[in-house]
């Protein structure tokens, strides 16, 4: 992958991801109530976190790259859990609920009332809605992999900047505005970081004077 492409997937994913979510529609108690003068945010918002929950598995990947410890190697297992889980939900509480809703707008007053009943069923469902299984294991995957990438990379060296940085990206697990864009903004900025020491040292190695250990190898 060239550096230009891995930095896009690093720093522009979860950017773009963040300003997506700015729309994010508060909702509420009642879900129908919520969403139904907002579907068309509700919809837009959680299509693109289906489109691009994959590649911030791709980018997170991509911070870890050259981590061979066993807090990178837990990082990415709970990355797995993350995405299967997470996406699990998103598509059934976010997709499914404004599909629902959409419908019951073009629906008479009578007729809303028993969609609405069913949405809110949905939202009740502990295997995929809200809270559920789903949500608790891909947010708790996210939760874990952030913070063992944390932990990896200050036991490589890293600053307290980039430690941090990555720490605080777990908190996407609570999507809605603010901290989900916060935490996606942390995230980018972590990764930038490390692309700029990783950039340091490929020059410093490639500036640094030949010696026999060198030509050897």
């Amino acid at each position: 992958m060239t550096t230009v492409l891995r930095r896009l997937f690093l720093v522009a994913t979860p950017l773009a991801l963040a300003v997506a979510l700015w729309w994010h529609p508060a909702g509420g108690e009642e879900v129908y109530e919520g969403v139904r003068n907002d579907v068309g945010g509700w919809m837009f918002v959680h299509t693109t976190l289906l489109l691009f929950t994959p590649f911030l598995g791709i980018a997170t990947y991509l911070l870890l790259r050259g981590l061979d410890s066993r807090a990178a190697t837990l990082s990415r297992v709970a990355l797995v859990f993350f995405l299967v889980f997470y996406t699990a939900y998103e598509t059934t509480v976010g997709l499914g609920t404004g599909i629902l809703v959409d419908y019951a707008n073009g629906l008479p007053a009578a007729e809303q009332a028993v969609v609405a009943d069913a949405i809110q069923d949905l939202n009740r469902n502990p295997l995929l809605t809200d809270p559920s299984i789903a949500l608790v294991v891909g947010s708790l995957g996210w939760i874990v992999s952030m913070i063992a990438a944390a932990v990896a990379f200050r036991a490589a060296g890293a600053g307290w900047a980039v430690t941090l940085l990555v720490g605080f990206a777990a908190l996407f697990a609570v999507h809605p505005p603010p901290v989900g864009p916060v935490a996606l903004v942390c995230f980018a900025a972590g990764a930038l970081l490390v692309e700029r020491a990783r950039a340091r040292e490929s020059r410093a190695r490639a500036t640094a004077p030949l010696t026999p250990a060198r030509v050897a190898g």
